[in-house]
């Protein structure tokens, strides 16, 4: 009886030990629980299966072929396609027209979570041209072959100002000033690309240029989105 009794206190302290031991291991899983906070939110870190790091951004410039205007690229965020960004906003600063806008996120499962949303880039065309666009249209309207061939003559020549580029093809076009032409003209003037370019612009935003001094902090808070990502993989 009494090695019964021994065997049985053993028993029960074996039993007491594994349950204290169940209890302190969930103890210390609830305090290594990580929490990331957002919004006034709280994301428990160790519940969380996927943690993806994203990317989108439209930038539009005019060299982008004419299909891609205003195109939204989504791309994970990484190094390499930091850098692409980087190349792309040093050709877009330098172009005629463009519109920049970035943003950088997680998602964490279904939940994004946004780490940076860059300012609004945008400047609009500023010069003029005698483009196949516009012969196309003018001709479409009846414009004949010696008007076609007499406004062809200035078809290189490159306007900045929009009031002399309009009296300009109206006197070598030989064609009549009316509410059409006015409108139409100057608008075709821009060319395919630019006119695709003003058609999708909130008439409401204003100029914002890009410059060089923009685009490091650019690149460098990308950098950053993408460590703050690496640092709670």
């Amino acid at each position: 009886m009494k090695i019964l009794d021994l065997v049985s206190k053993i028993a029960i302290l074996v039993i007491l030990l594994v349950l204290s031991i169940g209890v302190n291991r969930l103890i210390l899983i609830q305090k290594e629980a990580k929490f990331y906070e957002y919004n006034d939110s709280k994301i428990n870190i160790t519940q969380v299966k996927k943690v993806i790091p994203k990317m989108d951004y439209i930038i539009t410039f005019k060299e982008n072929n004419n299909i891609d205007v205003f195109r939204k690229y989504s791309k994970s965020l990484n190094e390499d396609e930091i850098a692409r960004v980087k190349k792309l906003l040093s050709l877009a600063k330098k172009s005629e027209f463009y519109n920049v806008e970035i943003i950088a996120y997680m998602m964490l499962d279904d939940e994004k979570v946004v780490l940076y949303h860059s300012g609004h880039y945008l400047k609009h065309p500023t010069t003029y041209s005698v483009n196949e666009d516009l012969l196309s249209k003018l001709s479409a309207y009846g414009l004949d072959d010696f008007q076609y061939e007499n406004l062809s003559k200035i078809k290189d020549v490159v306007y900045e100002d929009v009031n002399k580029f309009f009296d300009d093809v109206v006197d070598y076009a030989k064609i009549r000033r009316s509410n059409w032409s006015k409108e139409n003209i100057p608008q075709l003037g821009l060319g395919a690309n630019a006119n695709k370019f003003m058609s999708r612009v909130d008439k409401k935003a204003e100029e914002n240029p890009l410059g060089d001094e923009d685009i490091e902090p650019i690149i460098e808070e990308l950098n950053s989105a993408y460590s703050h990502y690496l640092g709670i993989e």
